[in-house]
């Protein structure tokens, strides 16, 4: 790859990684830093800045709804209420087997995903490996060394295919899901523009991945067939 491809690669890269850490904040038990971010419009001004440098193919539409993450309810304790309504006692559970397969299957499958990496659930957090937010900051994980690897000149095409198939096996079975559910219960704004743009996101990474490693394996798949010319001449 040349040099130029693989910064500009490199840069949307960073900016997939921080949409997922932006999102993971976002599905996290509402506290006053994020209420505070909301009502001063830092959670608005920071998705419309990263949407906005997304080279997403179509372009996320419509563009994000500033009025909608900006409103964090009437009161300070609104979006813990309605967190805890939706998601923590209600009926729609932010986590992967509990939303498709058996929830046993679902957290190992996880686990394998995590530990291929090095990694593991945060036991001081409490942290299952299923729920929304370790995925999410697992995908920040993936893009952010895909960076690195393009920064660097190592092979970024690992990292490619582990998105593509954690959100193929894992995340995009199911957080897609969320914004039409959450409109059945008539979920404040907020949590419905966050997931209409999750939905939006997951669908563009989705096409990204497939173009991606499709590439791969045209590449792979042109290297054997010239080893194969080659042992041929050679006989």
């Amino acid at each position: 790859m040349n040099e130029q491809p693989r910064i500009a690669d490199a840069q949307q890269a960073r900016t997939r990684s921080a949409l997922y850490t932006l999102f993971a904040f976002l599905f996290a038990y509402p506290d006053q830093d994020l209420v505070a971010a909301i009502r001063g419009g830092e959670v608005a001004r920071c998705m419309t800045a990263l949407c906005s440098a997304l080279d997403s193919e179509p372009p996320l539409q419509p563009e994000p709804d500033t009025a909608a993450l900006s409103d964090a309810g009437g009161s300070d304790e609104d979006l813990a209420v309605e967190y805890t309504r939706l998601f923590d006692t209600g009926p729609i559970p932010l986590y992967g087997g509990l939303n498709h397969g058996t929830r046993m299957q679902v957290m190992e499958e996880v686990l394998r995903f995590f530990e291929h990496f090095g990694l593991a659930p945060n036991t001081q957090l409490n942290e299952l490996p299923d729920h929304l937010v370790s995925e999410l900051e697992f995908m920040h994980f993936l893009c952010h060394r895909e960076a690195d690897a393009l920064e660097t000149g190592g092979d970024a095409d690992p990292y490619r295919r582990a998105q593509r198939d954690f959100l193929a096996r894992q995340l995009g079975r199911w957080a897609p899901q969320l914004h039409p559910r959450l409109v059945e219960q008539s979920a404040l704004a907020f949590f419905l523009e966050v997931t209409r743009l999750l939905a939006a996101f997951l669908a563009s990474e989705t096409r990204l991945l497939q173009i991606a490693t499709g590439a791969t394996v045209i590449r792979e798949t042109a290297a054997r067939s010239t080893r194969t010319i080659h042992a041929v001449q050679a006989i």
